[in-house]
């Protein structure tokens, strides 16, 4: 049985990815209009394609990574997935600062980001930890 702590986290991420979902439609225009500035050849059906394909891999890498941890105590995807959102957090903070103003998109980036804090930190709890070893067995087992 998965520890509260497990379930938990895996309620995050996942509600973590839903509000993701939503700030990439408020910014739509936004990511569209980055991609074509960046990139003088292509066209805006272009853009639209990388922009989706991009987002859905993403979603699916994050998803996959987050369902071999919490059903699988992987604990090579739980340091990918830390190592990515790590990464993914420090070039949207980096971007912010930059940019030098916070847009209301931020605070939606805001709400994720704490919310990654907080489901990475219930990985390292005492119940997650031994759940992570194979500890939980044993002790069933023996009880």
């Amino acid at each position: 049985m998965r520890p509260k702590s497990i379930v938990y986290f895996e309620r995050i991420i996942f509600g973590i990815l839903l509000l993701s979902a939503l700030h990439n439609y408020l910014s739509w225009d936004q990511i569209i209009g980055q991609a074509l500035a960046e990139d003088a050849t292509l066209d805006r059906n272009s853009a639209v394609t990388i922009a989706i394909t991009a987002m859905i891999f993403n979603y699916m890498l994050v998803a996959t990574l987050t369902l071999l941890v919490s059903r699988r105590r992987s604990k090579i995807a739980m340091w990918v997935l830390i190592a990515l959102s790590a990464l993914v957090l420090s070039l949207t903070a980096l971007g912010i600062i930059q940019a030098r103003r916070l847009l209301a998109s931020d605070l939606i980036w805001a709400v994720e980001s704490i919310g990654q804090v907080v489901a990475y930190g219930l990985l390292f709890t005492p119940s997650a930890r031994r759940w992570m070893r194979r500890d939980a067995e044993l002790l069933e087992v023996f009880h």
